[in-house]
């Protein structure tokens, strides 16, 4: 009777402590220097079973917005918008919300060292290192950099996850218009980077410049754009039957957050 009672009065949005919300201090790639706020490291949330809800949703993810749901939930003290973080950045945050929650060890296809031929390997995510920015930035959160063919000095920013989704959509819109499935990602993308050409500033005009930019400037310039970019080393090595060492590259499939699809 007495133990009745008591359950009676007990608060029904009672949580015991070991059940509580538990997260660890994730430190990020870019070390928030090109945030207003500074923010070099963030609280990030352990996935739970309200998370598998939505891991195990097709809909949510087929739509491609599975990730900016997953950051928005599990980043706790961050200050700004998680679209915002720069995207290596966010690929930080969701290997490590894969490493955690869905186990450290993950399976792609790769080149078997000796006889060439394509097998399955297991890449321990544990082993993948971060890359910190070490280039100082201007004050307007700026890189520079001269063009290898033309000689000219450009200025550029790097890309935040708002970025990237907005460059997709834009690069679809104008696929449907065009009635074709030439993609134009590359240029959309540098003309989001780049701020200032030489001394034209103005976004028109640097768009027509870009559009015209040869080959050889256009891939040295995004080479060295990737190589400053803080994020994860995605090169990395995956370990094939029989305890053999493969050179890979990570690639993030749907699978990455969602093994048994």
């Amino acid at each position: 009777m007495e133990q009745s009672a008591h359950l009676g009065n007990m608060d029904p949005n009672y949580v015991p402590d070991e059940y509580k919300e538990q997260y660890d201090v994730i430190e990020l790639p870019s070390q928030g220097i090109l945030y207003t706020n500074k923010k070099s490291n963030v609280k990030v949330s352990f996935l739970t079973t309200m998370d598998e809800n939505i891991l195990s949703s097709p809909n949510i993810v087929n739509s491609g917005k599975l990730i900016d749901i997953l950051l928005e939930r599990k980043v706790k003290d961050l200050g700004f918008d998680t679209k915002d973080l720069l995207e290596g950045d966010r690929m930080a945050i969701l290997i490590y919300l894969r490493s955690t929650g869905l186990g450290e060890i993950y399976k792609q296809a790769v080149i078997h060292p000796t006889t060439g031929k394509i097998v399955e390997g297991e890449i321990d995510l544990n082993n993948l290192k971060q890359k910190k920015l070490d280039i100082q930035p201007d004050d307007k959160g700026h890189f520079d950099f001269e063009l290898p063919h033309s000689k000219q000095m450009v200025k550029f920013r790097l890309l935040t996850g708002r970025d990237e989704d907005e460059v997709d959509i834009l690069d679809k819109s104008l696929m449907e218009r065009n009635n074709d499935d030439i993609s134009q990602k590359i240029t959309l993308r540098l003309e989001r980077q780049i701020m200032q050409i030489g001394d034209i500033d103005d976004k028109l005009r640097l768009s027509g410049i870009i559009k015209k930019m040869s080959i050889k400037d256009s891939r040295t310039l995004r080479k060295y754009m990737t190589k400053i970019e803080p994020g994860i080393d995605f090169e990395t090595v995956a370990t094939i039957q029989g305890g053999v060492e493969a050179a890979t590259f990570l690639t993030i499939r749907t699978n990455f957050l969602w093994p048994e699809f």
